[in-house]
C-alpha cells in the first residue's frame, strides 16, 4: 500500500491492491469527501504523485486539530510479533504520519524531537524567521501512537479472544489461509483505541453495499488498533508456541494518578484483558486462558504528592453501590462467573480505606452469598523476605483452586476439529495500580493452568520431557515479564517492579536496586510528564471537550438520517423540571461537633411551599480551619468527612433519602454534592476540580472548589469560592476570579464555560464602599437599594470586563451577612469595626447556546445561626433538563437508514472520481512504474525540496479558506527512501534486537522481457517542477547564469546531510543498486537517478558492485546556488550531471570556504583544512 497525493484539488490517496481510497476536503467545508476508485484512474497522468517514499499499512482515521483535518496513516510496523495460531499474525506499530487534508505545508517535512521542522544552520541567509517554527499540531499524537504500545492485525479481529472468534481448522494446515475481513463488523469497541478517529469512516463503510464493503475490506484500508502487549515465543521444531495478548480498555484510560477507580458507566482504570495461548500442533491441541485486571471499582482519587500521596473516597457507599453492581454485571455478561482477587495491604492506611470500601460494596451486592469468590491476599505481608520472599506468592493458589476447576480453560482438538472445553469464568485481580503485584499473581495462576494441562498429557515422565518443561518455564517467565513491563510503561512510564523475579524466579540484589530506580522514575513521570500524556490520550479518544472535534464525512445516507433525527427529536426526547438548593456558609473554623441544628438553613420555610424537597443539594463551606500559618500546617485532613457526615445526617432527617455523590476539598474549604436517591440514576459524568489562589496560587487559604455533572443531557457546574479579603482588594478579587475561571479544569478538559448552567456561591468578600457609620445607619433604616448601588460586586458585574460579568443575581432582601460578633446578631464591635457587607453571595450564569434558563425561586439568609461571624446564605433554583432515549433514537435511526436504502435501491454508493480526474486506463505495469514501492527501483525523481518561503505571504491559507494567513511554513525535506516495515521472525529474541527487513518482491517477468514503459519525460528535458504550494511564493523566471564559486554567496548548510543516506547493499535483496552519478548538485532528490541514465535491463544484465561508504557528498563537491534573479521557472533545480560510462565520476571539487558575515569579499581564504571553522547552528 502506498500514499499518493493530488495537488489540485488536494486529495490524499491510499493506493492498495485493486482500488484506492481517496480523501478530499473542499475549501470552507467541515466535511471530508471519501471516494473509492479503481487503481486504473490513480496514475501520474491524472496528477497523482508519491507523498511518502515508503510503504504504508492502513488508515487509523481522521482528526480535526487547529483548523486542519488530518488523516492518520500507519507508516512503520514490525510484522509478525505475535502469532496466536499459525494463520493469524499481529503487527506492532512504530510509525504514524498525520497528513493534512487542508493544506500542504506539512508535506515532506522532517520534524525534530520537539515536533518542529528541521532548521538549517544559518536561518538569516535563508530568509527564515526562527520565531515562525511551530510544532506540528499532531506531534503529541504521533509520539503516542508510535511509542510501541499499539498493535493491529489484518488477519483477524484482534479485539476478540480466540475462544470467541473460533478456530478455522482449514487454515491450520493451509499454506494460503483464507482471511475473513468481516472483523470490522464485530470488533469490541472498548479495546479499539482508534474508535473516535474511525467513527465516521466505519459509518461510511456500513452504508455501502456488500460489494463495496468487500472492496474496502480486501484492500485493508481501515485498521482497528489495540493498546497493550502481544508476543509469541517458539518452543521447539514442532512449531509449538506460547503467546500472550493483553488489551487495555480505553473507556477509562489514563496515567497513574489521573485515572483511578471507576466512572459512572462502570468502567475502571487500567482495565486489561490478558489472553494466554498455548499452540501445540505436536499434540494436535490449542489451549487458551483469560484473566482480567482493573482498579478497585469504587470512586477514589489520589493526589500527586511526591511522598505518600493521599487517597480520597469521593462518593458515598450508597451512591457507589449501583455503579459497582453494574461493573460486575458487565463482567458476568461477558465472561460468566468471576472470582475477585484483592491484593491490597492490610497495614498501609491508604490501601486499608480502599480495601475496606471494596469489601463493603461486595457484601452489599446481590447474589454474593458464596464468599469463596472474594479472596483478600495481603501480597506485601505474605511475600516478606522472612516468608521466602516473592516465591511465597504461590500460597494464594489454594484459595483459588475451586474456582479454577469450575472456570476451566479453552481447549481445542485439531484432529477432531472440535472444542473440548470452554472457559466459563474469569479471575479479576487488582492491587493499587494493578501492575506489579497483579502481574505476578496472574503469572502464577496461569502457570498452574499449564501445569495441569501438561500433567493431563502425561508430560514429564522422562528426561526429555523434563528438559522441555524447563525450557518452557524459562520462556514463559520471560513472556510474562515482558507483558508486565509493557502494561507498566503505558500506565506509569516505567517498567514493572518485581520483573527480576518474574524472569528468573528469584529476586537478586541488582533486581532490587533496579526497582528502586524505577520507583524514583515513576515519581518524576507522575509529577512532570503524566499530565501532558493524559491530555494527549483524551485528545485521541475524543474525551477532550475543548479540542476533540469529530470529523464528519460527506455521506448522503448519514446526512439524511441526521436531518430527520433533528426534525423528529420529540420522538426520543423528553423534558423534566428539577430543583437545586445551593448554600454557602463561612464557618470561621467551627468544630464540627459544635455545628448544632442547621435545619433552618437546609430546609428554609420558602421551600415548604413546594410539594417536594430539592432534587440536588450543593453545600459550600469556607474557613474550615484558622487561616494562619499554624492552622494551615496543622490542618485536620478528616474535617471534610466529618462535615459530610453531619450534613448527611441532617439532610436525611426529613424522610427523604439523599446520597453524597461528590466531595471536593482543599485545606480551607469543601463542596458537598448530595442527590436524592430516586434521582441518582439520572446524574452522570460527575467530576471535581479545585484551584488555589492564596499567595499566588501556592496557599489554600483562598481559592475555589467545583463539581460538574450531567443531569440527563443537561450539564451543570457548581462552584464555591473564598476570594481575597479587604475593602481595597478589588483588583485581587478580580485576579482570583480570573484565575479560577481559567484554571478550574475538570476531567476531559471541561472548563466552566463548557456547561449549560453555572451556579457560583461562596464568600466572595466584596464589600459596601461606604463609611462604617453611614452603612450601619442605612441598614437600620432598611435602605438596601441605596446600599446595593455601592456594593462592589454589583459594580463589577455591571462593568464591562469586570469580575462576574454576564452572571446574574437575584434581588437581595436580607441583611448584610458579615461581620457579626460570634454568638450574637450584632455587627462587629471590635476595634476594627468592619463595615457590614454582603460578602456571602449566590450568582448564576446560563449558556447562551442553551435555550432554557435557570429560574431562581428564592434567595435569602438565616440570621438565627450564631456559631460564626458570618451568616449562611441559600438559594433554590428550578431548571428544565433534557433526556434522550438512546434506544428509541437508535431504533428510529435504523428505520431511517433502511428506508433510505429502499428508496434509493440500484444507485451506486461508490463515490466516483470527478470527471476532471478521469483518464485513459493504464496497465498495472505502468502504475507500478509510476508509483514505485520502496523495494523496487525508482523510475522518477522524488518531489524536489522547495525554496524556503519568506516570513509573510498573503497567499497563505489561514485554515478558513482565507488568504491572509502568516507564512509560518516549515522547511520541506524529501521523504526518506527506505521502507520502515520490519519483520519479527525470531520469536525468542526481544524486540530491542535488530530485526531483519522484509524482502522486496521479485521483478515481474513481463517487465524484464519487455522493458519499462515509456517514461513520462526524458533526460533531455528538465524534471517536472514541483506543485505550487499555497504557502510558498513562486520565483519569477529569468536567464540562468552560474556564478563562480569565489563570488557566490555560500548556501547555508543544513543540520545533517541532505544527500542520499548511505545504505549498505544486501546480498539477499532483489533490488538493483544504481552506481553513483559522476557529479551531484544540490537537488534534494539526489538519491533518485535520472529516468534515462540507466534502463532496468542494463542494470540486471551488468554486474553491479556493492555500495561502499565514502565521504559524504557535501564534503566532496562544490555547492553552488544561483541568485534569485537568475533562477528560471522552467529549471527550478540544478540538473544531475552524469557520466555516460557507469561508475566513472569526475574528481570532486573542494567546497567553497565558509565566509564570515563581516567579510563581503573572499580576498582572504583559509589556506588549509585546519583553518576551517565548524558550522555552528544559530
Amino acid at each position: 500500500m502506498r500514499l499518493l497525493y493530488l495537488e489540485n484539488p488536494r486529495t490524499i490517496a491510499l493506493y492498495s491492491e485493486t482500488h484506492s481510497l481517496l480523501f478530499h476536503q473542499p475549501e470552507k467545508s467541515k466535511k471530508v469527501i471519501v471516494e473509492i476508485s479503481p487503481n486504473a484512474r490513480i496514475n501520474r497522468e491524472n496528477g497523482f504523485k508519491p507523498l511518502l517514499g515508503r510503504e504504508v499499512y492502513g488508515c487509523l482515521g481522521l482528526i480535526h486539530l487547529e483548523h486542519q483535518t488530518f488523516v492518520a496513516i500507519i507508516s512503520g510496523a514490525i510484522i509478525n510479533v505475535a502469532n496466536p495460531v499459525n494463520y493469524e499474525s499481529v503487527d506492532k506499530i512504530f510509525g504514524v504520519e498525520f497528513i493534512s487534508l487542508t493544506g500542504d505545508e506539512w508535506d515532506f517535512v522532517n520534524l525534530d524531537t520537539n515536533g518542529m521542522p528541521v532548521l538549517t544552520a544559518n536561518g538569516e541567509e535563508d530568509n527564515y524567521d526562527p520565531n515562525s517554527r511551530i510544532v506540528h499540531p499532531c506531534f503529541e499524537l504521533k509520539k503516542l501512537l508510535s511509542n510501541g504500545s499499539f498493535y493491529y492485525s489484518n488477519d483477524f479481529d484482534l479485539t476478540s479472544t480466540l475462544q470467541n472468534r473460533g478456530i478455522v481448522n482449514n487454515n491450520l494446515n493451509s499454506n494460503k489461509p483464507q482471511v475473513s475481513r468481516s472483523i470490522i463488523d464485530h470488533y469490541q469497541t472498548e479495546y479499539m483505541w482508534n474508535s473516535f478517529l474511525m467513527d465516521d469512516l466505519l459509518k461510511f463503510r456500513k452504508n455501502l453495499d456488500q460489494y463495496s464493503q468487500e472492496i474496502v475490506d480486501q484492500n485493508k484500508f481501515l485498521v482497528s488498533v489495540i493498546r497493550g502487549f502481544a508476543k509469541t515465543i517458539q518452543l521447539n521444531s514442532y512449531h509449538d508456541s506460547i503467546t500472550l495478548v493483553s488489551k487495555q480498555s480505553w473507556k477509562r484510560a489514563g496515567t497513574r494518578y489521573n485515572a483511578r477507580g471507576i466512572d459512572d458507566d462502570g468502567n475502571v482504570a487500567n482495565s486489561v484483558e490478558t489472553e494466554f495461548i498455548y499452540f501445540q500442533p505436536s499434540r494436535a491441541s490449542i489451549f487458551t486462558f483469560i484473566q482480567i485486571r482493573g482498579s478497585v471499582p469504587t470512586f477514589w482519587e489520589q493526589d500527586t504528592n511526591l511522598i505518600n500521596p493521599k487517597i480520597t473516597l469521593t462518593r458515598s457507599l450508597e451512591a457507589t453501590q449501583p455503579i459497582y453492581n453494574k461493573h460486575f454485571q458487565d463482567i458476568f455478561n461477558k465472561y460468566g462467573d468471576y472470582h475477585i482477587v484483592n491484593l491490597l495491604s492490610k497495614t498501609k492506611p491508604n490501601e486499608i480505606s480502599v480495601s475496606k470500601r471494596y469489601k463493603q460494596l461486595y457484601n452489599n451486592a446481590p447474589d454474593h452469598s458464596d464468599t469463596d469468590i472474594y479472596t483478600e491476599f495481603d501480597f506485601h505481608q505474605e511475600t516478606k523476605q522472612s516468608n521466602a520472599g516473592f516465591a511465597a506468592a504461590s500460597k494464594i493458589l489454594p484459595y483459588l483452586e475451586d474456582s479454577l476447576s469450575r472456570f476451566g480453560w479453552y481447549s481445542y482438538d485439531i484432529n477432531n476439529k472440535e472444542s473440548i472445553m470452554n472457559q466459563n469464568g474469569v479471575f479479576r485481580t487488582n492491587c493499587l495500580d494493578c501492575l506489579d503485584r497483579t502481574n505476578l499473581i496472574q503469572q502464577i495462576i496461569c502457570q498452574e493452568v499449564i501445569k495441569i494441562i501438561l500433567e493431563n498429557q502425561g508430560s514429564g515422565s522422562n528426561h526429555r520431557d523434563r528438559n522441555s518443561f524447563e525450557d518452557l518455564r524459562l520462556k514463559y517467565n520471560t513472556l510474562w515479564a515482558d507483558n508486565g513491563d509493557a502494561i507498566s510503561q503505558i500506565y506509569t512510564g516505567t517498567n514493572a517492579l518485581k520483573s527480576s523475579f518474574s524472569r528468573a524466579g528469584k529476586m537478586s540484589f541488582a533486581g532490587a536496586l533496579s526497582d528502586v530506580t524505577k520507583s524514583v522514575s515513576r515519581l518524576y513521570q507522575n509529577t512532570f510528564v503524566d499530565g501532558k500524556k493524559q491530555s494527549t490520550m483524551d485528545l485521541l479518544l475524543g474525551y477532550d471537550a475543548k479540542y476533540s472535534k469529530p470529523v464528519k464525512i460527506f455521506d448522503p445516507i448519514n446526512d439524511y438520517v441526521n436531518e430527520q433525527l433533528r426534525n423528529r427529536y420529540s420522538e426520543f426526547t423528553t423534558y423534566d423540571n428539577i430543583k437545586i438548593f445551593v448554600g454557602t456558609y463561612n464557618i470561621n473554623a467551627l468544630d464540627p461537633s459544635n455545628a448544632g441544628d442547621l435545619s433552618t438553613w437546609l430546609f428554609p420555610p420558602e421551600n415548604f411551599d413546594y410539594e417536594e424537597l430539592p432534587d440536588i443539594y450543593a453545600i459550600g463551606l469556607q474557613e474550615l480551619i484558622e487561616l494562619n500559618a499554624g492552622g494551615m500546617l496543622n490542618a485536620d485532613p478528616t474535617l471534610p468527612s466529618k462535615w459530610a457526615n453531619i450534613l448527611n445526617y441532617q439532610l436525611n432527617s426529613q424522610n427523604v433519602e439523599y446520597l453524597l455523590l461528590r466531595t471536593e476539598s482543599i485545606t480551607s474549604m469543601s463542596l458537598f454534592l448530595f442527590v436524592k436517591k430516586s434521582q441518582i440514576h439520572n446524574v452522570t459524568q460527575v467530576g471535581g476540580a479545585s484551584k488555589k489562589t492564596g499567595l499566588g496560587g501556592i496557599a489554600a487559604n483562598k481559592g475555589a472548589c467545583g463539581v460538574r455533572f450531567e443531569f440527563g443531557n443537561t450539564s451543570f457546574v457548581l462552584i464555591t469560592s473564598h476570594l481575597a479579603a479587604g475593602m481595597a482588594a478589588i483588583v485581587e478579587r478580580f485576579n482570583d476570579y480570573s484565575t479560577i475561571m481559567a484554571g478550574l479544569t475538570f476531567t476531559r478538559n471541561y472548563t466552566v464555560n463548557d456547561h449549560d448552567h453555572v451556579i457560583w456561591f461562596g464568600d466572595l468578600n466584596y464589600r459596601i464602599a461606604l463609611a462604617n457609620d453611614q452603612c450601619r445607619n442605612s441598614i437600620e433604616n432598611g435602605a438596601f437599594d441605596e446600599l446595593i448601588t455601592l456594593d462592589q460586586l454589583n459594580q463589577e458585574m455591571n462593568t464591562k470586563g469586570g469580575a462576574f460579568t454576564g452572571f446574574k443575581e437575584g434581588d437581595i432582601k436580607f441583611y448584610p451577612t458579615y461581620k457579626f460578633d460570634k454568638g450574637t446578631e450584632n455587627y462587629d464591635t471590635s476595634e476594627k469595626q468592619r463595615v457590614p457587607s454582603w460578602t456571602d453571595r449566590v450568582v448564576y450564569l446560563d449558556n447562551e447556546k442553551y435555550g432554557e434558563k435557570l429560574q431562581q425561586l428564592n434567595y435569602n439568609s438565616v440570621m438565627n445561626l450564631r456559631v460564626s461571624d458570618h451568616k449562611p446564605v441559600y438559594s433554590t433554583f428550578k431548571s428544565k433538563v433534557k433526556f434522550t432515549n438512546t434506544a428509541k433514537k437508535n431504533e428510529l435511526s435504523k428505520k431511517l437508514y433502511d428506508q433510505y436504502k429502499v428508496e434509493h435501491e440500484g444507485e451506486s454508493p461508490l463515490l466516483e472520481l470527478s470527471s476532471s480526474l478521469s483518464g485513459e486506463s493504464t496497465s498495472e505495469a505502468s502504475l507500478l512504474d509510476d508509483f514505485p514501492s520502496s523495494n523496487t527501483p525508482s523510475s522518477s525523481p522524488a518531489p524536489r525540496l522547495p525554496n524556503r518561503p519568506t516570513v509573510t505571504n498573503n497567499n497563505v491559507n489561514d485554515g478558513n479558506g482565507n488568504g491572509n494567513g502568516v507564512g509560518l511554513v516549515p522547511r520541506r525535506l524529501p521523504p526518506p527512501p527506505a521502507s520502515r516495515k520490519q519483520n519479527a521472525t525470531d520469536f525468542t529474541s526481544t524486540l530491542s534486537q535488530t530485526l531483519p527487513r522484509k524482502l522486496p518482491p521479485k521483478p515481474d517477468e513481463n517487465f524484464l522481457i519487455n522493458g519499462p514503459p515509456p517514461p513520462a519525460y526524458t533526460s533531455a528535458s528538465a524534471p517536472p517542477p514541483p506543485p505550487v504550494r499555497k504557502s510558498i511564493t513562486t520565483l519569477s523566471a529569468s536567464n540562468i547564469n552560474i556564478p563562480t564559486p569565489v563570488s557566490a554567496k555560500p548556501k547555508p548548510t543544513p543540520i545533517g546531510f541532505t544527500t542520499t543516506p548511505l545504505i549498505p547493499s544486501r546480498s539477499n535483496s532483489a533490488t538493483p543498486v544504481t552506481p553513483p552519478p559522476s557529479k551531484v548538485s544540490i537537488a534534494p532528490s539526489a538519491s533518485v537517478p535520472p529516468p534515462s541514465s540507466l534502463s532496468h535491463t542494463s542494470i540486471l544484465d551488468k554486474g553491479v558492485k556493492p555500495m561502499i561508504p565514502k565521504k559524504p557528498t557535501p564534503l566532496s563537491t562544490t555547492k553552488i546556488i544561483k541568485p534569485n534573479n537568475e533562477i528560471s521557472k522552467s529549471d527550478p533545480d540544478l540538473s544531475i550531471q552524469t557520466n555516460p560510462k557507469l561508475g566513472n565520476t569526475t574528481p570532486p571539487t573542494p567546497p567553497p570556504p565558509r565566509l564570515n558575515s563581516s567579510i563581503q569579499n573572499s580576498s582572504s581564504l583559509p589556506s588549509s583544512m585546519s583553518e576551517w571553522k565548524p558550522l555552528v547552528p544559530k
